[in-house]
């Protein structure tokens, strides 16, 4: 494309022709900026300038959008990089560097500023016809040219030696289930991010709650150094052009802003991310963030034009380190967070010195694994037999399990994606990762962990809690047929009288013995539940009908109608929730025995009258 331009560049400089129209001669404007690559980017199809030039004898480059060349602002970011260049004469800089583009002798190459998978459209070189390439993107292009520039503002790549740390993995972690857990984790980030090209798949958060020296930081470590080097906050380091530029890592905190944590995350599909310390995160309500990041979504912003654009996703696998519960840092109780986090509690590490050995290893080597494991991938079958593998681990894991509450979310989310990444993971770095020990660390922990998902049944037992906790709002009697007032009623205002309690001992037709029976106004329940952060009250009604736990009147109504003041007139009812109160095995037992002890001494008095009777009928 031929542009129409005074600018002339002769030798290693640009100016023009000026002088007399009949002798005119060449003035110098400044130092030519040299156009040396034309970048296009895969994820946008945007297009990179990058030009250089020589400043007191170093060599300066920088990456600027085409488009930034019909703005001026871009001058004196420019100038402080030492290319030669002002306002006055920025139209004939600018000229400069499209003329070069116009000769058609600078290599066109891709470029990316995103990790991970990505699928672009091209023609076969073959046969001419439209397909679609899939790439790896990390410091290499894994799969695509091996020149694509990588222009993101993470230090990623491969440092040190790739044996070192795959000794450290074997003798280090390996033999320590938990840790070898969390490297499997991060590794799966991979696999969601290539799985997520082909199906509907959310990012599972896997959270190490421990105590501090229990080898939280140190394992966060170990999940970076599987595509790049792990530091907090940002560093410097010398690019591919032997410039100095700050990096940082793929170790993040948890200290950002949520907007911050979100937008960092955009585009990335398939590099691990670890989240430090969530201690530094001051929100009093974590549900929103867990949400948007188990689901990938970014929140809509807006450009420098006002228009909204359209967010960007991300698939990858969030690693989590904290002193405390990230799901007690999530005030609304919903069953869909509990089955989106898997919160570690074991310790890590055996000692100070094993973190420092590892921790050491990691800073010195690494960024070798998740290139490799996408490698492997792309050679053995691609994203299409990963998934094959995924979809049969899945079906697998389900016969093998123990019935528990979300037992195939736990499976599809966690297990399957784990194992399957720990067979793949073993052929592409030559590891002997324990498979088998990882199927039985993930069964025993849903079968542990199982009941904590089911948030709507649980619920039940935090609202009989407050209840307790409260017993001063309610009425309570020792006999549920009692007539009179027992002298156990308290004075309770009618206004503030949540209900009445009664304890009791019956037995249900599935065994079952009911000791308590709490009879909760329907609106103090109702704000009980929203209060505790239960804002989903009908599945929780569902759930404790399913359970047996809610005493109610039929499929409508799951209300009962009784008299709760006891001074009311009689006839004088009112809506309540009945929840029931079941006695422990322990306690079951000893009703269960005393029941027996009851029925054998009434059929030892019948037996006597039967005997009396027939005497007397002798």
């Amino acid at each position: 494309m031929a542009i129409y331009t005074n600018v002339i560049i002769k030798g290693n400089s640009y100016g023009l022709m000026a002088g007399p129209k009949d002798n005119p001669k060449f003035a110098r404007v400044g130092q030519l900026p040299k156009l040396l690559a034309i970048c296009e980017t895969l994820e946008d199809d945007y297009v990179y300038f990058k030009i250089g030039t020589s400043y007191q004898g170093k060599s300066k480059t920088a990456y600027i959008e085409r488009g930034d060349l019909t703005d001026q602002k871009i001058c004196k970011r420019l100038a402080d990089l030492g290319f030669d260049v002002t306002k006055e004469h920025f139209d004939l800089f600018v000229d400069a560097v499209r003329l070069q583009e116009d000769w058609q002798t600078v290599p066109v190459i891709p470029a990316y500023s995103s990790l991970g998978w990505i699928q672009v459209p091209g023609e076969d070189p073959q046969t001419g016809t439209p397909t679609i390439f899939t790439f790896f993107r990390g410091a290499k292009l894994i799969g695509g040219n091996p020149d694509a520039l990588y222009l993101g503002e993470l230090d990623i790549g491969e440092y040190g030696d790739y044996a070192v740390w795959r000794d450290m993995v074997v003798n280090d972690v390996i033999p320590y289930p938990t840790l070898q857990l969390v490297l499997i984790a991060a590794l799966s980030a991979v696999v969601v991010g290539a799985l997520s090209l082909v199906m509907p798949i959310e990012n599972p958060i896997a959270h190490l709650n421990l105590p501090s020296g229990r080898g939280k930081t140190t394992t966060g470590d170990v999940a970076a150094s599987t595509i790049g080097r792990p530091f907090e906050g940002k560093r410097n380091i010398i690019d591919e052009d032997g410039k100095i530029v700050k990096k940082h890592s793929l170790l993040q905190s948890w200290g950002a802003t949520e907007n911050a944590m979100i937008a960092t995350q955009a585009g990335n599909c398939g590099a691990v991310v670890v989240l430090n310390e969530l201690g530094k995160n001051l929100s009093k309500n974590l549900t929103q963030l867990v949400f948007n990041l188990s689901e990938g979504s970014d929140k809509k912003r807006l450009t420098t034009t006002l228009k909204q654009r359209m967010s960007e996703s991300y698939a990858t696998t969030f690693i989590s380190t904290g002193e405390s519960s990230l799901l007690d840092k999530c005030t609304t109780k919903l069953e869909g967070l509990a089955i989106r986090v898997m919160e570690i509690t074991t310790p890590l590490t055996e000692s100070a010195e094993h973190s420092n050995r590892i921790k050491k290893c990691c800073f010195e080597n690494g960024g070798f694994a998740a290139p490799m494991l996408a490698e492997y991938i792309l050679k053995n079958g691609g994203i299409e037999a990963l998934q094959q593998s995924y979809l049969e681990q899945v079906e697998s894991l389900k016969e093998r399990f123990q019935s528990t509450p979300n037992k195939e979310r736990f499976i599809e989310k966690f297990a399957a994606l784990f194992v399957v990444t720990a067979e793949y993971a073993s052929k592409a770095l030559s590891i002997d990762f324990d498979v088998y020990g990882l199927m039985q660390y993930l069964e025993d922990y849903d079968r542990e962990h199982g009941n904590e998902r089911n948030v709507a049944a649980n619920s039940a037992e935090e609202v009989i809690e407050h209840c307790r906790v409260n017993a001063s709002k309610f009425f309570v009697r020792s006999d549920s047929k009692a007539k009179s007032i027992p002298e156990d009623y308290p004075s309770v205002p009618h206004s503030e009288c949540w209900g009445r309690i009664t304890n009791m001992s019956k037995k249900m037709a599935d065994g079952r013995y009911v000791v308590q029976e709490f009879e909760i106004r329907k609106l103090v329940l109702e704000e009980m539940l929203l209060s505790l952060g239960y804002d989903n009250r009908s599945t929780c009604i569902t759930a404790w009908k399913e359970l047996g736990v809610l005493d109610f009147e039929d499929a409508t109504h799951a209300c009962r109608e009784r008299k709760i003041d006891p001074t009311a007139a009689k006839g004088n009812t009112e809506k309540v929730y009945v929840l029931r109160v079941f006695a422990s095995d322990e306690e079951a037992e000893k009703l269960h025995q005393e029941e027996l002890e009851k029925q054998k001494a009434l059929e030892k008095k019948l037996g006597k009258k039967k005997l009396s009777i027939l005497e007397e009928d002798e």
